[in-house]
C-alpha cells in the first residue's frame, strides 16, 4: 500500500523541535511496520530542502535528501508537464483557497496515482476535499 507524504510530514520527522514531531514519528514507525510505502514529488522534496536549509542547517537538508535516496520506503516522482498542467488547472479553479502551487502539484500527483491518503499536517489536503489527511 502507498500513501502520499507532504512537506510538513518530512519537516516534522526531521525537526525534533517541530510541534508535530512525536505524532509524525509514531505514525511513520507504525506505517513502516504495516509495510506502507510513501510517495512524494520532486516539488515536495525541493520545498522541504529549502525549509530545512533556511530554518535548521545545510547539513540537515543534505542528510534528509541523502536519506531519501538510500531509503526503500520513499518513492519520488517528477512533476511532468501533464501533471504541471493539471496542477495549474487546480490552482486556477480554487481562487478562494490559499493553496500553494506545490500543494496543487501534490493533489494532481495523488489523483494521477489514485492515492487517497496523505501523511500531512497541511489542512489544504482536506480543503481540497478528495483526500484523507493522516495521522
Amino acid at each position: 500500500m502507498k500513501q502520499f507524504i507532504d512537506t510538513g510530514a518530512f519537516i516534522a520527522l526531521t525537526d525534533t523541535s517541530d510541534e508535530n514531531h512525536h505524532s509524525a514519528k509514531h505514525f511513520y514507525i507504525s506505517s513502516k511496520e504495516k509495510g506502507i510505502k510513501f510517495v512524494t514529488t520532486n516539488f515536495v522534496v525541493c520545498e522541504t530542502l529549502n525549509y530545512l536549509r533556511a530554518k535548521i542547517a545545510h547539513d540537515t537538508a543534505v542528510a534528509f535528501r541523502e536519506g531519501l535516496r538510500k531509503s526503500s520506503v520513499f518513492e519520488i516522482i517528477d512533476i511532468t508537464l501533464p501533471l504541471n498542467n493539471a496542477a495549474f488547472h487546480i490552482f486556477k479553479q480554487y481562487a478562494d483557497k490559499d493553496f500553494s502551487f506545490t500543494d496543487c502539484t501534490s493533489f494532481a500527483a495523488m489523483q494521477s496515482l489514485k492515492l487517497r491518503k496523505a501523511f500531512a499536517f497541511d489542512k489544504h489536503f482536506e480543503q481540497y476535499g478528495n483526500f484523507e489527511r493522516l495521522p
